[in-house]
């Protein structure tokens, strides 16, 4: 691990060093740095490491994952121990070297909180003086240990935080719901490079069928929460002669699932894990992308289905329904799923074609950018009064 040194920049300009602490660079947030890197100067510090993350086939992260060396901004790996528990990852810090790198920044934002490791850099952050903004993203659904001490760490940490950013309204409840004053809490839009993924569409394939069959989609990890089980009863109940289901994904239900779909003796494939950049062109295939996860912080192959201009069925426990309830093709299943079929058939009645122009692509990771910015800019002016 190696971060820059560099000399110390007025607070006042515009151009900040911003520290960003994260566990892994997840490519959907690659285009929202790559933006704030053009107004400041930004070091992407990764608590998971490029070697660790490819020996870890529990984490469902395929290559585009892995930070790539011409990749920007600038990335640097922390040093760190990882500790699995289930889906959850842990990290706890191997040197303190970490901590002194925070003083040469005049913004660090954490993109998490649960690990040992955001814990020891908050405090470096607050005894050097350090501005400091929250990234969350949980909503009251997916909250776990809303009571306990774990629930008063995590209110504790974020009110730390100088100004806390959420990627839509789920989230900025389940915030103000632990006792963050709703003056810290910045509300943007968990946004994908979404024109980019629409130009990515391949023009020349067609998901038009002469036959009439309508194509659902489920793009995800197969396990538990993500109740695909109740996908595939749900399309065998509605499924026409014509119509197909395409599961891609991989995860520990595979076997359990395969036999469920076979068992049903309708037209459902299974795909493996698929890179992002490839997605595209499967989307351009499908016309309805579903998920009905029983928990999901947002669900961003959400943004992308939109983006493609596909119907979207999702189950309102996802935090991205806030945010795109009133779009265009976007049909919401209840929690307990009883209407889950139901909503599969109104997606493919009410089938028109793709959506010429998606609603979504005016949530741009540019305008998500502009949201953390202003929460830095605010939390440089609360540390200098």
């Amino acid at each position: 691990m190696r971060f820059k040194r560099r000399p110390q920049a007025n607070r006042c300009n515009a151009q900040m060093r911003v520290l960003w602490i994260t566990n892994f660079a997840a490519p959907y947030r690659l285009p929202v740095w790559d933006q704030l890197r053009t107004s400041h100067i930004l070091t992407i510090g990764l608590l998971e490491s490029r070697k660790s993350l490819a020996a870890d086939p529990g984490a469902n992260r395929g290559t585009d994952w892995h930070v790539q060396e011409a990749s920007t901004p600038a990335f640097v790996e922390i040093p760190t121990w990882k500790v699995k528990v289930g889906e959850a990852r842990y990290y706890v810090l191997k040197s303190f070297l970490p901590l002194l790198a925070v003083g040469g920044q005049d913004v660090v934002v954490f993109g998490g909180w649960e690990s040992p490791a955001y814990w020891l850099l908050l405090f470096a952050a607050m005894v050097l003086g350090v501005a400091r903004v929250g990234f969350y993203e949980s909503t009251l659904t997916t909250m776990r240990h809303r009571t306990g001490p774990i629930a008063w760490i995590r209110s504790w940490f974020f009110r730390q935080m100088h100004a806390v950013v959420v990627p839509g309204q789920a989230a900025r409840e389940a915030l103000q719901h632990i006792g963050v004053p709703r003056s810290k809490i910045l509300e943007g839009f968990n946004a994908i490079d979404v024109e980019a993924f629409r130009q990515k569409c391949p023009t020349d394939v067609t998901s038009e069928d002469p036959s009439g069959g309508h194509r659902y989609l489920y793009v995800g990890q197969l396990i538990p929460r993500k109740r695909v089980d109740a996908i595939i009863d749900a399309f065998s109940r509605i499924a026409g002669t014509a119509d197909e289901l395409t599961i891609v994904g991989s995860g520990q239900l595979n076997d359990e699932l395969t036999s469920l779909a076979k068992s049903r003796g309708t037209s459902i494939r299974f795909l493996p894990y698929i890179d992002n950049r490839l997605l595209p062109q499967l989307m351009a295939k499908h016309h309805t992308l579903v998920l009905a996860s029983a928990d999901e912080v947002w669900g961003m192959v959400v943004n992308e289905a939109l983006a493609a201009g596909l119907h979207v069925v999702v189950s309102d426990n996802c935090g991205v329904v806030p945010s795109v309830a009133e779009m265009q093709g976007v049909f919401i299943a209840s929690r307990n799923l009883r209407d889950l079929a139901a909503r599969l058939r109104e997606s493919r009645d009410s089938w028109g074609g793709k959506i010429s122009t998606p609603e979504i692509l005016r949530w741009t990771p540019e305008r998500f950018a502009d949201v953390f910015s202003d929460a830095m800019r605010r939390a440089v002016l609360a540390i200098s009064r």
